[in-house]
């Protein structure tokens, strides 16, 4: 740990001529490197804390660390060799970016903080655990100079918090702000990983996110490993090898090295779900409902006048800015060309008397739409965009 000693302290110990023989350097920077640490890079003190453990000589098979492999299989599931490839990356590559991952379970004693303690384990003194606070503390020197960022038992219900969240796990560069010390800026090669115990609702996550990794923890099952720590302590020197041993990563795929489709899974589609602002909740809920009693309709073309007079007349909390704003902001829909068009059905226009900027909603219930979204999931036209049903 670093801390300032004053000069006239330094002579008071140890004489003056000590201040001679103390290294000078230009900056701080960071350089993380588990496997050849260099102290001074161009001059700059390195940052980044030196690796303490050493991998064995010899080869490794899987009958050499069983307590970790049950580790990674219990949290990482049927992703579980997604999970060696982020921690091959984690010792290998500690400079590459990767998702946030977020470990999810209403249950206790499901292992996440076990997968915490081993991380810090492993990588030392350049990890660290903090609160959600610290985020948006003025100080961010408990987690700007780290390379693990971890947050144990943690709902971010501040967007805020959750914007710094989400600008931490792409940030290349931070500005260092600490106590009595002046600002100076470091490269930042954070990883996040987050443990709640609230699986839906722990922070909002936009349906366009590419930048978490949820999994959901289950219940140990079977008898506890009550030594399960010093076990997997113990295994880290061939786990390590056994990394190493491991083909190599194929970092072309994507920034973050995992596609969207990799690391997609049912407890991010959960959170997601429950993200969603209120009013787009409804028009969905709305629209569904008009569709699934309507399938012979194909579709319908509304504007957010059309909308708010449909369903929400008597509700002043969704004036029409709000509606559109919701379509076209959070919904991701394009309204079409001015023209002429028919509105819902029981209004009391002329079908095709209406004039404006509708926005185009599919039926998905309706037969020509199903073959369509069998043969093609996706819309090519932004104009064809409709909302995810549930």
């Amino acid at each position: 740990l670093l801390k300032p000693w004053k000069k006239d302290e330094i002579k008071q110990d140890h004489g003056k001529n000590l201040l001679g023989m103390i290294y000078k350097f230009d900056d701080f920077t960071i350089y993380p490197d588990n496997v050849e640490y260099t102290p001074v890079l161009h001059n700059c003190y390195n940052l980044y804390a030196k690796f303490s453990h050493k991998f064995v000589i010899d080869e490794v098979n899987t009958n050499d660390i069983p307590v970790t492999l049950g580790l990674i299989h219990h949290i990482f599931g049927d992703q579980w060799e997604l999970g060696l490839k982020y921690m091959k990356i984690l010792y290998e590559n500690p400079r590459q970016i990767l998702p946030v991952l977020a470990l999810v379970s209403t249950e206790r004693e499901t292992g996440k903080t076990t997968f915490l303690n081993w991380i810090q384990m492993l990588f030392g003194e350049n990890t660290t655990l903090i609160n959600p606070s610290d985020l948006t503390n003025n100080f961010n020197d408990a987690y700007a100079t780290k390379n693990i960022i971890m947050i144990d038992e943690t709902t971010i219900d501040k967007q805020q918090t959750i914007e710094k969240l989400k600008s931490i796990a792409t940030a290349k560069t931070m500005s260092v702000s600490q106590k009595f010390v002046s600002h100076y800026s470091v490269p930042f090669f954070g990883k996040v990983i987050f443990c709640t115990n609230k699986e839906s609702d722990f922070m909002r996550i936009d349906q366009e996110e590419i930048r978490f990794w949820v999994r959901k923890i289950k219940l140990i099952k079977g008898a506890k490993n009550t030594n399960i720590e010093t076990d997997l302590f113990n295994e880290i020197p061939k786990f390590l090898k056994y990394l190493i041993q491991l083909p190599a990563i194929d970092f072309s795929k994507s920034r973050m090295v995992f596609t969207k489709e990799e690391i997609e899974t049912e407890s991010l589609h959960i959170v997601m779900e429950q993200s969603k602002s209120t009013l787009r909740k409804e028009i969905e809920m709305n629209f569904d409902d008009f569709f699934m009693n309507n399938d012979g309709i194909e579709f319908i073309e509304a504007t957010a006048k059309d909308i708010k007079m449909q369903w929400f007349s008597l509700n002043h909390k969704y004036e029409m800015s709000y509606i559109r704003t919701v379509l076209k902001e959070e919904m991701k829909m394009v309204h079409l060309k001015n023209k002429k068009y028919k509105g819902f059905p029981n209004e009391n226009y002329p079908q095709g008397s209406k004039n404006g900027l509708p926005f185009l909603f599919k039926n998905p219930y309706h037969i020509k739409n199903k073959v369509v979204n069998k043969q093609n999931d996706s819309v090519d036209d932004p104009n064809e965009a409709m909302p995810r049903f549930a």
